[in-house]
């Protein structure tokens, strides 16, 4: 009787170690849907009219888009977008503004590590 006992009161401990451990998992996740803020983006973009350069998403990779309208790609880079963060790949949907090639280089160097 006594070990029955023992054995349902260990099963319980189990299972509540369990549930919290879940919980305490789905908790510490941030449930993101992938929409970028707008002011997040607005900040990023506000001299994109200036910009000599536009990062774009092609083809599940990073692209390099001169700024000018119906432009193709100037380089597709090796960085693929299923490595990145789920905040880059919606800024790079939208396309990245860099100011001059030293930016640009920047913007890849840290989208690359």
């Amino acid at each position: 009787m006594k070990m029955r006992i023992r054995a349902f009161f260990l099963m319980c401990l189990m299972a509540a170690a369990a549930y919290t451990g879940l919980a305490a998992f789905r908790s510490i996740r941030n449930p993101w849907d992938g929409a970028l803020p707008a002011e997040v983006y607005r900040a990023l973009t506000d001299r994109a009219d200036r910009a000599k350069y536009l990062l774009r998403a092609q083809e599940g990779r990073v692209a390099v888009y001169p700024n000018r309208r119906g432009a193709g790609p100037e380089a597709v880079t090796a960085i693929e977008l299923s490595t990145l963060r789920a905040a880059d790949c919606a800024m790079l949907q939208r396309g990245i503004p860099a100011a001059d090639r030293q930016s640009l280089l920047l913007l890849l160097e840290d989208l690359g590590s």
